[in-house]
């Protein structure tokens, strides 16, 4: 078996031990001064509402058919669901269906319009077939619309 003999080399050597403390002290005294920062979370970004497609119902609904206007106007409501926050604005046209000529009362835009709210185009001629088309857009997000089209007559 190899003996080993005890020695103690800071005896032996007395500055040794003076640079090992200085080291020790240096080590210690750098690690504390290399303290990591906090840094503060960052606040993740508030999500954008994404607005519903809208949907809109004319009532009376004519469908397919054609709507009868016992006058020289006809009046009608339109039914918003899923109407942003900001609002909506309605565009009417009314045209003759014979020669697609424009009516003087039958262009129009309602800014803002609550939903449900009476609608009235005028200047229709007796005996004239109309076309009419309706589109609801979104104040906030302009791609957001809906449309409708129908007929009408004065008889």
């Amino acid at each position: 078996m190899v003996k080993f003999q005890k020695s103690n080399i800071f005896k032996k050597n007395p500055m040794l031990l003076r640079y090992a403390a200085a080291f020790i002290l240096s080590v210690f005294l750098l690690s504390a001064g290399c303290k990591k920062e906090d840094t503060p979370t960052p606040t993740p970004p508030t999500p954008t509402p994404t607005e519903e497609q809208l949907s809109i119902a004319l009532d009376p609904d004519p469908g397919s058919t054609t709507a009868a206007a016992t006058g020289a106007t006809y009046a009608f409501k339109i039914s918003v669901t899923k109407a942003p926050s900001a609002g909506v604005k309605v565009d009417i046209s009314t045209k003759k269906n014979a020669d697609n000529s424009a009516v003087s009362e039958g262009t129009k835009t309602i800014d803002p319009y609550t939903s449900g709210s009476e609608i009235s185009i005028g200047g229709l001629a007796a005996g004239t077939l109309y076309d009419v088309s309706v589109t609801v857009t979104s104040k906030s997000k302009s791609t957001n619309n809906a449309s409708a089209a129908f007929k009408v007559a004065r008889k």
